[in-house]
């Protein structure tokens, strides 16, 4: 079961890399980590209800890097709110017409 710790862990470095780094994140984002932060918070209390050692080792620090995924993710749309999203546009190919053989 600490083997999954581990491997969660390692899953979320790059995300809290790239926000870190990036700094940005639009409000689309919090929704999802709302949602995986009230999993993974029903899966410790039921570990806190157990009063099973291996799956509160397990969950608190999968909780702690959920809690710290989402605020990194709600700080950074707080901030970045009043900036418009570009979406740039994609110039088209442009192909050169096929002349027929005859």
């Amino acid at each position: 079961m600490n083997t999954a710790t581990v491997l969660y862990v390692i899953c979320y470095a790059p995300e809290l890399y790239a926000n870190y780094k990036n700094k940005n994140a639009n409000i689309y984002n919090i929704p999802e980590k709302v949602v995986i932060f009230i999993g993974t918070s029903f899966a410790f209390a039921y570990a806190l209800v157990l009063d099973d050692n291996a799956l509160i080792i397990n969950y608190a620090p999968i909780l702690a890097l959920d809690l710290t995924a989402m605020l990194m993710r709600v700080y950074y749309a707080y901030i970045n709110w009043n900036i418009p999203v570009v979406i740039p546009l994609v110039t088209p190919v442009v192909t050169p017409p096929v002349t027929p053989v005859v």
